[in-house]
């Protein structure tokens, strides 16, 4: 059977050789705030109650500026007293919307919020505040109503607060379905537990101790805490697979030389060490809320970060700095230094209004990406195709199209594009984008341009570099006529010379099966692929100008499923 003949070529980008030239930075950090809504204290405003552009103005303004000052994660509040910043059939809307809870604010910032970070590149993770329900007094009514009036009997009061029993099983359970609800509804990067504890070892729990407690009660206190933990991490992980889930333990697990205080694992039964060896958190974020020695501190901030570190189990830690405190915000930069030499994997700063516009001294100069999560998923994307750049008038414009989904059906996540501005220069990252991108338009003109794709986990695909690629486009049948290009019998390749700088590979494919195109010299040492990926049964043509081919070059290499075929490059040895 003869195939059909070929058609218009239109000339288009690959990638020749995955991540070619200098290799591209890899220095992954994390940089975080808290973003609060409780109270208004960041967002929104009470002047901004029940407007509505005002309020997304003023969160796309904070946006804006983590952006520009090179942060990753923004920690969204979105549960601070068992409400909610989104729209919730079990919990009432926050009052700090519109002055009245549960009040329809007609809009739903949580949405809003992901689209917008994500447009700027950055993750988002739903902070939900978990045992923590109320404030001060009782909530008023509402609907739905606010845990405390639907179900009494599951809060109990300590001082001003009203706090969620940990030992209720139907209390953990009610919890777990709003954490459900907020991640099958919504795209989030991760979920970020705060007030995940008991509140002190005098909470009045005695009758919940009677009726469910077993074996030593600290022990079963610390083990209804973690059982919420576990089955969050189990249970949002099926719904919404590749989650990153974290929490912020107080800042001393148990005391050390140098860091004596208050403790998570006795005082308030929040075994977050147990989270990480188990499991099932992929970081933490300890509140090490104090300074450093040099400026007087009593507890060593930095002592507190390495002993997070030694007891990590291999996740992540990022260290939560208090950048509200006087004695602290003028260091921030030097807390920043100490978390980094003590092997933490990033920071994340409470809250966002005491470091808006702060350069933190250059120590966030440079863009990075958050660090990768191989116990969730170590297999990269595929890397972007038809990577196309130009340079008008001073800029850089570059396109692409999707990369095909990996192994393990990932897409992209998020793009990244890097560059330098001189030869002399190492590649820089310069541009972090949704996975709805594909275009980017950079001011300046760069060099050695790469573009790589980016999954859930935060694995990085090879770097596709401008190219050339032939895309075939079916014509009638007196364009086919008038066609130069060969008739193929199936499961053959032929090298076609388009002119003296493009070189074209027709292949005609019987049926759909992998296909990959690769360069070797007359040694045998590969020196770029062409092409690598599923093509579907048809005529194909990719080209690729000659002045991109490695000038070892001799041989190209056909491959699919059924068959292996060698064929010269003309001009090249063995033609």
């Amino acid at each position: 059977m003869r195939a059909p003949l070929l058609f218009a070529l239109l000339l288009c980008a690959v990638p020749l050789r995955a991540g070619g030239g200098e290799a591209l930075p890899r220095d992954r950090e994390v940089r975080a705030v808290w973003l609060t809504t409780l109270l208004g204290l960041d967002w929104p405003a009470s002047s901004l109650r029940g407007n509505v552009a005002a309020q997304q103005q003023a969160l796309r303004d904070m946006l804006d500026d983590l952006r520009k000052r090179h942060y990753n994660v923004v920690l969204f509040q979105v549960r601070s007293r068992g409400n909610a910043m989104y729209r919730s059939a079990i919990e009432p809307w926050a009052s700090e919307l519109t002055g009245e809870l549960g009040r329809d604010p007609g809009w739903d910032p949580l949405d809003f919020a992901i689209r917008e970070a994500h447009a700027r590149g950055m993750e988002l993770h739903a902070w939900f505040n978990v045992f923590r329900v109320w404030s001060a007094g009782m909530p008023p009514r509402s609907t739905p109503a606010h845990l405390a009036h639907a179900h009494p009997e599951w809060v109990k009061r300590h001082g001003d607060d009203l706090w969620m029993d940990p030992g209720i099983p139907e209390a953990r359970e009610y919890t777990l379905r709003v954490m459900e609800d907020l991640v099958r509804r919504y795209d989030v990067d991760g979920i970020h537990f705060d007030y995940c504890r008991y509140p002190e070892r005098d909470f009045a729990d005695e009758e919940t101790w009677k009726r469910h407690g077993t074996g030593a009660r600290d022990d079963w206190r610390r083990g209804n805490v973690n059982a919420l933990v576990r089955d969050a991490y189990q249970r949002l992980g099926l719904l919404r697979p590749g989650i990153i889930v974290g929490s912020a333990p107080i800042g001393i697990y148990t005391s050390l030389p140098g860091a004596r205080g208050w403790e998570g694992r006795n005082a308030i039964f929040q075994d977050s060490r147990a989270w990480l060896a188990g499991g099932y958190h992929d970081y933490v974020t300890p509140q090490i809320y104090w300074g450093l020695p040099s400026h007087g501190s009593r507890i060593d901030f930095a002592a507190l970060v390495r002993d997070w570190v030694r007891g990590s189990s291999g996740r992540q830690v990022l260290a939560g700095v208090a950048a509200y405190k006087e004695d602290i915000q003028p260091w921030l930069h030097e807390h920043i230094d100490a978390l980094r030499n003590a092997g933490a994997q990033g920071v994340a700063f409470f809250r966002y209004a005491h470091v808006r516009g702060n350069d933190v001294k250059g120590r966030f100069a440079a863009l990075r990406l958050p660090p990768p999560l191989p116990w969730k998923d170590n297999v990269a994307p595929n890397p972007p195709r038809a990577v196309r750049i130009a340079t008008p008038e001073g800029l850089t414009r570059i396109g692409w199209d999707a990369p095909l989904p990996a192994s393990d059906g990932d897409v992209a996540r998020f793009y990244a594009v890097y560059g330098r501005a001189t030869e002399d220069q190492a590649p820089a990252l310069l541009a972090v984008l949704p996975a709805d991108s594909s275009t980017a338009t950079l001011n300046g003109v760069w060099r050695d341009v790469r573009v790589t794709a980016l999954d859930r986990a935060r694995n990085e695909s090879a770097a596709a570099a401008e190219g050339a690629i032939a895309v075939a486009e079916e014509r009638d049948g007196a364009e086919r006529a008038a066609s130069p290009l060969p008739t193929l019998l199936p499961g053959m390749s032929e090298i076609i010379v388009l002119n003296d700088e493009v070189l074209l590979v027709a292949v005609y494919l019987p049926f759909s099966t992998p296909l990959r195109l690769r360069f070797f010299s007359e040694h045998g040492s590969e020196c770029g692929v062409l092409l690598d990926e599923q093509r579907a049964a048809g005529v194909h043509v990719i080209g690729i100008e000659r002045a991109r081919l490695d000038e070892d070059a001799d041989l190209l290499v056909f491959e699919t499923d059924a068959r292996r075929q060698v064929v010269a490059l003309p001009g090249r040895s063995g033609e």
